[in-house]
Order: structure tokens, then sequence, then C-alpha cells
């Protein structure tokens, strides 16, 4: 498959644009600055003692709700959109008084979503944040730690096999977004896996999950037909996606369990049927890395997400962007 765009493509979802205006539009009348107390982030040391809070999205209050199910809880935190770098489980002094908070920055879960793929990745982050809260490190002394960190992304594998997670989509957040090498707050991202990985075995080795998987595995009849085919330009500088341009329509995939193979097809914007065959060559993070029958490299991620979306990177392409094919409109046949 060739690819001759000479311009740069800027992507704009629907749920991006819709996460950034309820971002901006819910902001607190006050404008007032609250001081952190002990502060737990996702992925980075806390760069900030002040934060401005904003309305949270139904879907962050939701996905909040059933995890508390999950574990059989009570939410006994606030949660709030924030300008925070990451996502933080926190105290806040309101008044006279202190509250635990956990803040979510709309904007970097979205990304995380778009770049991994799946839904789960940006709730798994939020399901590490509330380990935090559960196992009291945002009580006591004002630093994280090695331990901390790990037993929230334990407490995060182990929530996320409740709610229908695989592995992988499990992981995805950590390989996408953690440093290999770590820093003095946390651990390497080598370790957060395994720390995981461990939580969500103890939860499939105790106990079912409501969404009936096994790691993942594939249905052998798997055929979609969708809407539109989108090429995407997402900055490597900011993990940003920037624009898009539909490059074809009606597309119809069929994955191949026994092969490992998604079969494609879909319409140019002139008419011509283009067809893909993507063929497997060796399994990645989030999903494979596989060839088509030009030669050209693509990742791919593992399925087709919750939003009816599959996203196939191209690898052949150097830049100051990662290119994608979005596959978009995915309905089940």
């Amino acid at each position: 498959m060739k690819f001759i765009i000479p311009i740069f493509i800027i992507l704009i979802l629907t749920t991006s644009l819709q996460i950034n205006k309820e971002y901006i539009s819910h902001q607190t009348t006050s404008n007032e600055l609250l001081t952190l107390g002990k502060a737990c982030s996702y992925n980075r040391d806390i760069s900030y003692t002040k934060v401005q809070i904003y309305q949270s999205e139904i879907e962050a209050e939701n996905t909040i709700n059933k995890i508390m199910q999950f574990v059989s809880l009570p939410a006994n935190f606030i949660v709030k959109a924030s300008n925070v770098d990451n996502a933080a489980a926190t105290i806040l002094q309101t008044g006279n008084s202190l509250q635990r908070y956990i803040l979510y920055n709309p904007k970097f879960i979205n990304s995380v979503k778009v770049v991994t793929g799946n839904d789960f990745s940006g709730w798994s982050i939020l399901a590490h944040e509330i380990g935090h809260h559960l196992s009291g490190h945002t009580l006591g002394s004002t630093s994280s730690s090695y331990k901390q960190e790990l037993e929230a992304d334990e407490f995060s594998g182990f929530v996320m096999y409740k709610m229908g997670a695989t592995l992988v989509q499990s992981k995805s957040a950590i390989n996408k977004f953690c440093d290999d090498k770590g820093s003095k707050t946390h651990p390497p991202k080598r370790l957060r896996l395994i720390a995981v990985e461990k939580g969500w075995n103890n939860a499939k080795n105790t106990s079912p999950n409501s969404a009936e998987i096994d790691g993942g595995t594939f249905d052998k009849n798997l055929v979609y037909k969708g809407t539109d085919v989108a090429m995407i330009f997402q900055s490597l500088k900011t993990g940003e996606n920037e624009k898009q341009e539909i490059i074809g329509s009606n597309p119809i995939l069929k994955y191949i369990v026994d092969e490992k193979k998604w079969l494609i097809i879909y319409n140019e914007p002139n008419g011509k049927l283009v067809k893909m065959d993507l063929f497997y060559i060796k399994s990645t993070d989030d999903g494979a890395i596989m060839k088509d029958q030009e030669g050209t490299m693509f990742e791919v991620i593992n399925g087709v997400n919750k939003n009816g979306m599959l996203f196939c990177r191209l690898l052949n392409f150097s830049g100051e962007y990662f290119v994608y094919l979005s596959f978009e409109g995915l309905v089940r046949k």
C-alpha cells in the first residue's frame, strides 16, 4: 500500500473534542487554587503543589463506581478533572477540612486511550489511583515509594481482570506511558508490568470476571463492517493527535484466528477498491507487528476497541509523527 500525503495531517477525534470542551467549560467559578497534601501521581514525580479542579466527566465517575463495586467498598473520595500532569491520588484542604481526591487530566486520559487503542488503558490509570487511596498511601510521608507504586499497579491489574480486560490491555498504559528506567518515585516499567500481571493473575485464579474472557482469546468468526478509513498523524513530542484525512470508506475487516491474519478491503474516494492482507510477524505489548502484501509494515492493536476502531501504525514512516491508519465505525457482523 502506498502513501503519498504531502501535508501534515491533524487528528481531532470526536471524543477528544468533547473532553477538551468539557475540561474548559467546567472550570470552577472561583478559580481557586487548592494546595496538595500527600499526592501519588501515575507515571512521574509531582511537579506542582497547587492545582485547579473542574467538574469530572460522567464516564470517569461511572468508571470509579464500577471499580468500587468490584472490590465491594464505598467510594469515599471525590473525583475531579484537573490540570495535573496525568492523574493523582491526593488529599486536598477545602475550607477547614481535608478530603481525599482522585484527580485526572482528561486530555491525558483521552490520549492514553487513543495511543493504546482501548478504553481499559484509561480505566487502569484510575484504578491505580484508587489503589493508592485504599492502601493508605496518601497518608503519612509526602514522598511516593516503589513499594507503594507497585501495590497500586497490582490493584489495577486485579481490577482490570474483573472488568474484562485482557492482560495486554491491562498493561497497555504502562507500556506506552511509563519510563523504562523509572525515577526516584516510580519503579522501572519492567517492575510495574510484573506487578500488573501479578494482580491480573490473582484475580483470574480466584474468581471469574464479568466479561468471561481468558486473556484475550479471539472469536474464530471475527468480521467487521465500518464507515471510514482515516490517516492520522500523532506528534512524537506531545503524544497528541493533530489532524486526520479520510482516505477511504466502507471498510470490511476479517480476522482469521488460526493464521493470525487480517483481510481488509475498502473504497478510496475515487471509487477504487483497496485490498490489504496483513500477515502476522511477531507480537508486541499492545498487539502485533504485521506486513501487508506489498511489504509495508504495521503495528496493529490487539483487536477492535470499544469505540469500533482498529488502529494500524505505519512502521516504515519516519519523521516527527506516528502515522496510523484508523478503521472506524466498525460493527461486528
